[in-house]
């Protein structure tokens, strides 16, 4: 059950997105489930498109949400292999994969999550990790050569 401040969040996260030129993704509530998710097409600047989809967890804003690229699908690296195959990877700025094979984007700690970070910020992230992806695709580096990893803070 969501409470009134969740459903008030998202609704603000959604009108974030709007009012901040992401408008491209968007914040979606099932009814039948009384479930939310965010989605959207993100464009990379090669003009490739990629759908992004994050299921809301129960816990939001507490907890970090997933952020799944699931198309193309699959995605695949610059040997072929699906990036889902590779997991968690500091490499490839990923983690656990969806189960439907979609590779999980590293967009944020689970440790360093709280619940000031925005959607919006979550998106921007997304779309670093897509340009460094499109480098990888050029190159064959991995994408921890174009995008940098938060230190941690002792």
């Amino acid at each position: 059950m969501w409470s009134a401040e969740q459903r008030q969040r998202l609704y603000l996260e959604s009108e974030l997105l709007r009012r901040e030129g992401l408008d491209q993704f968007g914040i979606f509530h099932y009814a039948a489930g009384d479930t939310y998710s965010a989605s959207g097409t993100a464009t990379a600047s090669s003009g490739h498109r990629y759908s992004l989809y994050m299921p809301i967890p129960s816990a939001f804003p507490y907890q970090r949400p997933s952020l799944y690229v699931r198309d193309p699908n699959p995605l695949r690296m610059f040997n072929g292999n699906p990036v889902s195959s590779v997991g968690v990877s500091h490499q490839m700025h990923t983690l656990a994969p969806h189960p439907a094979g979609w590779p999980q984007i590293c967009h944020w700690r689970d440790a360093r999550w709280h619940s000031g970070i925005l959607l919006q910020k979550v998106f921007l992230k997304a779309l670093i990790w897509i340009e460094a992806y499109e480098q990888h695709l050029a190159t064959g580096r991995p994408l921890a050569d174009f995008v940098s990893t938060m230190t941690e803070v002792l």
